[in-house]
């Protein structure tokens, strides 16, 4: 059986089934989409840096999920023999977290921020060839040279007025991809549960430190403590983190990964047009031009990375 008729089959049998993780998908990009507007509207309304803001909207994410955790049992989830290797994912995970919340407090706009974001897979394509030595084919090659491509015109380097805030999305995407191989890495040797809380529980200390050593000039004091206004806003910042992370677990527990990766492509649109709605953010038709070959070559690299056997 080939590619296409393996998809077609897995459509026509379980579509009922497949559309439940379509809709979850598409639930975590309204969450995250929430999270891109809510992140700038905190850094425009109130004094306080990008490190902290991360901080809080993980470490209230924990809050809201630990109920699951403990009910799952956290000693038994927390059980493996690779925690540095886990250590190492988590802090990939946390540098381009703190990259990408303090592109959103410049005011970037998110929908190119999103965009750019979208050459994370790229990022991981070229390093799962490098590092994990799997096989590169012309095929893929070619697709994740489109997607540079794509992001390159998206960026528009030769224009008068080059946003160097930029960079920050550009970042997040590399290390993110790094956290995305550390986690194929250990795909096959730790459950996904233990990886998501290992993620969530690591990720609060480590994001601490980073607030601990940023030298905020409106904040003497080492914490920086909310007030109550800003307590509220964060707090929505870490139910939407909470929920848009259970709905991407969702998501691909009910549907192969082929099939829902499409319905994540609609965050752009999403991003984009909350980004002009509220901030005034407008996009020009070299960014739909650049975005649309980085659509194309991401589904190409989902579609050349399908396990063979599920082929056959």
């Amino acid at each position: 059986m080939n590619r296409l008729q393996y998809l077609l089959k897995r459509y026509t049998d379980n579509q009922h089934y497949s559309l439940y993780g379509a809709l979850w998908m598409i639930l975590s990009g309204i969450a995250f989409a929430g999270i891109n507007v809510v992140t700038p509207l905190i850094a425009e309304h109130f004094i306080i840096s990008s490190s902290w803001i991360a901080f809080y909207q993980y470490l209230f994410a924990l809050l809201f999920m630990a109920p699951f955790l403990f009910k799952r049992g956290l000693k038994q989830i927390l059980k493996t023999h690779h925690f540095m290797t886990h250590f190492w994912r988590i802090l990939m995970a946390v540098i381009g977290i703190q990259f990408w919340v303090k592109a959103l407090s410049l005011q970037f706009p998110i929908g190119e921020g999103v965009a750019l974001l979208m050459t994370s897979p790229l990022f991981a394509s070229l390093g799962a060839f490098l590092l994990l030595k799997e096989r590169f084919t012309w095929p893929r090659v070619i697709a994740t040279l489109l997607g540079f491509v794509g992001a390159i015109i998206i960026l528009a380097p030769n224009r008068q007025h080059f946003n160097w805030a930029a960079i920050f999305p550009i970042l997040a995407a590399f290390f993110w991809a790094m956290h995305a191989l550390l986690m194929k890495h250990l795909s096959d040797k730790d459950h996904p549960l233990t990886m998501v809380s290992y993620l969530y529980i690591l990720m609060v200390p480590i994001n601490l430190l980073i607030a601990l050593t940023d030298n905020f000039s409106h904040n003497p004091d080492p914490i920086f403590i909310p007030d109550l206004a800003l307590l509220g806003a964060l707090l929505l910042l870490g139910l939407l983190t909470a929920i848009a992370q259970y709905a991407v677990a969702k998501a691909y527990a009910h549907a192969d990964v082929i099939f829902i990766q499409p319905f994540d492509y609609l965050k752009l649109p999403l991003n984009t047009f909350l980004g002009w709605i509220v901030f005034g953010w407008a996009v020009t038709t070299q960014f739909w031009l650049g975005a649309g070959l980085m659509i194309i070559a991401l589904l190409a690299i989902s579609f050349f990375e399908m396990p063979r056997s599920s082929t056959k």
